[in-house]
């Protein structure tokens, strides 16, 4: 089950991060703000993971630095933040994916470790995290070329439903065999099939209710 954020702000303690989840496109600028609103400065550690099994729990990421390839990055990769003060992180695309693949930009405030002689502008040796968390990307094909599609089968004595477009598509109100619904939303992405483990499963899929049956 993943978490099918909005885009409105979030606020964990004193860091205010909006949006909350952001759709990015090639060729075309997208930031996401963050907010101290304490009355104290803030260290921000940014890091950018890709999501290996979109649609999965738990998730399963992948940090960009092993990545091969990376076509996604976020800049900085540290902040300071004065009180109220607000700043921006940058999001590029690399490429135009053919496929929609989902990240997580983990946003998360540091307390430094007060070193001997260190340079007083400088983050030297974060210490200790406090609460952080991961802002939604995901980074899209353009709209004139997204497509959704999907598939069933019988497997391992369940329904399988795989994604056969190229951006995720909205399961909710699932429901196996007589059960009441035993999830309210989940997301079906290209490459990452769902099992439902009984033979008889109803759902809605983007908002049309369906019946599928492996007796």
């Amino acid at each position: 089950l993943i978490f099918l954020g909005s885009s409105l702000a979030r606020a964990e303690g004193e860091l205010m991060v909006m949006p909350a989840s952001l759709k990015v496109y090639n060729n075309h600028e997208h930031m996401v703000n963050v907010r101290n609103v304490g009355d104290e400065s803030m260290y921000l550690s940014i890091t950018l993971q890709k999501v290996i099994n979109p649609g999965i729990e738990p998730e399963e990421k992948l940090a960009m630095s092993q990545i091969d390839h990376p076509t996604l990055l976020a800049s900085p990769d540290k902040l300071t933040l004065g009180p109220g003060q607000s700043r921006s992180i940058s999001l590029k695309s690399l490429v135009e994916p053919s496929v929609e693949a989902l990240y997580r930009l983990y946003i998360v405030p540091v307390r430094a470790m007060e070193v001997e002689n260190a340079p007083k502008d400088k983050i030297t040796a974060p210490m200790s995290v406090s609460v952080g968390y991961g802002v939604l990307i995901r980074h899209m094909p353009p709209p004139e070329l997204q497509r959704t599609g999907w598939t069933h089968h019988c497997a391992g004595g369940g329904v399988s439903l795989e994604n056969t477009g190229n951006v995720r598509m909205v399961l909710s109100d699932i429901a196996v065999g007589s059960h009441l619904p035993i999830r309210s939303k989940v997301a079906l992405f290209p490459g990452t099939p769902q099992l439902f483990a009984g033979k008889h499963v109803s759902l809605s899929i983007n908002d049309v209710q369906q019946t599928l049956d492996c007796n």
